[in-house]
């Protein structure tokens, strides 16, 4: 029955939704096929056996508790088991393989969170005269990240205070702004479902480490 309605489940949405279409089109039917597979676990179904009374109103014993309860033991152990070991093989089967969308989110999370920072380095450039030595530090690294990340190159190193300067405290305080509109622009990609929130918690997780490595150096 879940691999009944699944499809429907999958596909009716999109169908009656241009919006969705747009946002999220009709995934590949092996992809369908997949889920339908690895979701069936029969997990309620042993917790509505268990919530079984042990006797009637008139105090007999239920009919056939200890064969439900069994039954759905038995269908969650082929589950887990059977098709969990199969998985792999029905994915060789099918012919499915990762589409690299996940790290194209992430590239494009990446992206979008250093250009927002670095927008907002310029705008305070064009006020503060005063620490324009620090501003362009910054600006030179955040320049120099979006080069690497545009040229789909790994960029581990999220830390935006590694340049030395004559004003650390206002270098660390214009460096930690910077990683706050980073954090804000990714959780307004993820507000606007362009990302998912696994995107979002590994981007955010750079983030707060160059957050952390900021405060040690301070």
């Amino acid at each position: 029955m879940r691999l009944l309605w699944v499809f429907p489940a999958a596909y009716l949405p999109r169908f009656f939704s241009r919006a969705l279409r747009e946002r999220d089109p009709y995934p590949d039917w092996r992809h369908i096929v997949i889920i339908g597979w690895s979701g069936m676990r029969g997990v309620d179904s042993l917790a509505t056996a268990l919530a079984l009374p042990l006797t009637t109103a008139a105090g007999a014993a239920f009919p056939g508790r200890n064969i439900i309860i069994f039954v759905s033991f038995a269908v969650i152990l082929v589950t887990l088991v059977a098709q969990g070991l199969s998985l792999p093989i029905l994915i060789r089967l099918l012919g499915v393989k990762g589409d690299g969308g996940a790290c194209r989110e992430e590239q494009m999370a990446r992206l979008a969170a250093n250009q927002a920072a670095l927008a907002h380095l310029e705008r305070i450039g064009k006020k503060e005269a005063a620490h324009s030595h620090q501003l362009r530090l910054l600006e030179a690294e955040y320049h120099e990240r979006l080069a690497q990340l545009e040229e789909e190159e790994e960029d581990d190193d999220k830390n935006a205070a590694d340049s030395e300067s004559d004003t650390p405290s206002h270098f660390h305080q214009l460096a930690r702004e910077a990683l706050q509109v980073e954090r804000d622009a990714v959780i307004e990609l993820r507000n606007q479902n362009r990302i998912n929130d696994e995107t979002l918690r590994v981007v955010q997780r750079d983030i707060d480490l160059a957050d952390a490595r900021l405060s040690e150096r301070e």
